[in-house]
């Protein structure tokens, strides 16, 4: 077939560069040859007859290239160039290397959570119920100040769930690594701590089993999970009795007592979601903003008076407990805008 023919000439032409560069010469000079004599005979000096023939084949090195073009390898031998050169660069300097590789890292790993909130959104956003009155809250510093820069502070977040009357209600989640244990099978799993009420907030409903339970959201009782119909389907095969079975995350036992429909995965692109059950030590935290959350307008409480509302409490909290809450303003923004 002619792919074939077509690949063993490339190859050929990559292993074999010296044979293959030496028959071009010898085709090229016969050529050339060929053509003075023709040239002669139409009454030429000799030395007309090759000045003739040069013109006509515009530089033997001219054609060289576009033979060489012609087989399609002098992309991948200028590739394997600055290949080679990159590595004897990075291996001159182990410190830029180090930082090339982060930076790239950083680049991809940002890249792929910005297509994957936009696939989310835009591409095949989530049926939330009533997602107009659905609004993210985080506590604002001015500046963006690292990852933690658009998150809440977990006493700050009790603190706010009664102490403004705009809400209707408000969940708190954060990722989790898992290692997940199955059958002796060791595999990494994205994870989600999550209030109690995390998905009565969205409007979602299992599409087997239960949600959490508010008793759940205490340290012992928190070993349940819900999984999501992706994970359902990958790591348990689609097991119809998954529901009370148990699975091992992290070396602790876990009871699976929900699965969640196929269109469900939030936030993007979990597999899985426990209780977020925190000590009294963490939920009396206001230095570490680690926290996530979600919340749902009252009827007739516009993003405008919601806003305000928060910038009173902001400065109450900065009033009661200015080393850690000077300078920081609890702001909403619409979800879905």
């Amino acid at each position: 077939m002619r792919w074939v023919k077509s690949a063993t000439h490339r190859f050929r032409s990559l292993f074999r560069k010296n044979v293959v560069e030496h028959e071009l010469d010898q085709e090229l000079r016969f050529h050339l040859e060929r053509q003075i004599a023709e040239n002669a005979a139409t009454g030429m000096t000799p030395e007309e007859a090759r000045h003739a023939a040069m013109r006509e084949f515009g530089g033997v090195e001219k054609v060289k290239e576009e033979c060489r073009d012609e087989r399609r390898v002098n992309r991948i031998e200028t590739f394997s160039a600055d290949l080679g050169y990159g590595f004897r660069t990075l291996r001159k300097s182990p410190g830029f290397a180090a930082v090339s590789v982060l930076t790239l890292a950083l680049g991809i790993g940002a890249n792929t959570a910005v297509f994957s909130m936009v696939n989310a959104l835009l591409l095949h956003p989530y049926k939330f119920h009533d997602p107009d009155t659905l609004v993210r809250v985080w506590e604002d510093r001015g500046i963006d100040e690292g990852y933690d820069a658009r998150r809440f502070a977990p006493a700050d977040a009790e603190d706010l769930r009664g102490g403004t009357r705009v809400f209707e209600s408000m969940t708190t989640f954060g990722w989790r690594n898992f290692n997940l244990s199955n059958e002796g099978n060791i595999q990494p799993a994205l994870g989600c701590r999550v209030s109690a009420n995390f998905f009565d907030v969205l409007g979602v409903a299992p599409a087997a089993g239960r949600l959490f339970t508010p008793s759940e959201e205490q340290t012992g009782l928190d070993q349940v999970t819900v999984v999501s119909h992706g994970m359902w389907q990958r790591r348990f095969g689609g097991d119809p009795q998954l529901i009370g079975k148990t699975v091992q995350l992290n070396g602790r036992s876990y009871t699976v007592v929900g699965i969640m429909p196929k269109d469900f995965d939030y936030p993007v692109p979990v597999e899985l979601w426990v209780p977020l059950a925190l000590t009294p030590a963490e939920r009396a935290e206001r230095a570490e903003l680690n926290l996530e959350a979600l919340a749902r307008l009252k009827p007739g409480v516009s993003v405008a008076q919601a806003r305000a509302a928060l910038g009173n409490f902001s400065k109450q909290l900065e009033r009661e407990y200015p080393k850690t809450n000077a300078g920081r303003v609890t702001t909403i923004l619409e979800y879905w805008s």
